[in-house]
């Protein structure tokens, strides 16, 4: 899993582009990471759904509010994301529970600004290698499970566990 990430890494930074063919290799992965963890099938299914239904509506509110912008109905795979970037969404989709996929969709954002603001100044491309900065920091978030915190990225106790107390 985390060769696959890298090399989606590397070729979003190299070329702006993914070879297709790694994202269901990527997915298929990310479900099995879920069912090695103890969660079974009819447990992963609500949770994907949720997850899914989070991205459609992010990727609805994106685009009403580039349309808003520009004044016109606009498709926001044009110009805006890649293919890829689409597809990769749907790989931390699979492979996390719904807090941990809400912690790393919004972590990861601010990790590529972060990252693409400090790019910007050596390097005046404005394309940002979203799916390759995204999976990037999935990298990160997977191995800081499995060798440091081992926080279970596949539950999300560890993140109810800062929220309870102002509960």
């Amino acid at each position: 899993m985390l060769l696959l990430l890298g090399l989606v890494w590397i070729q979003d930074l190299r070329y702006r582009a993914v070879s297709w063919i790694i994202f269901p290799f990527l997915l298929g992965g990310g479900i099995l990471l879920r069912l090695l963890s103890h969660v079974t099938f009819a447990d992963i299914w609500p949770e994907l759904l949720i997850n899914i239904s989070l991205l459609l509506i992010i990727l609805l509110l994106l685009t009403l509010y580039i349309g808003i912008r520009s004044g016109r109905l606009v498709n926001i795979t044009k110009r805006h994301l890649g293919s890829g970037d689409l597809l990769f969404f749907l790989v931390p989709a699979c492979s996390l529970s719904v807090l941990n996929f809400l912690f790393f969709f919004v972590s990861s954002l601010f990790f590529t600004a972060l990252i693409q603001l400090v790019w910007w100044t050596v390097n005046k491309n404005k394309q940002i290698p979203l799916a390759g900065l995204q999976a990037l920091f999935l990298i990160f978030f997977f191995s800081s499970d499995w060798w440091l915190f081992h926080q279970n990225v596949t539950n999300d106790s560890w993140l109810l566990q800062f929220y309870t107390p102002w509960m």
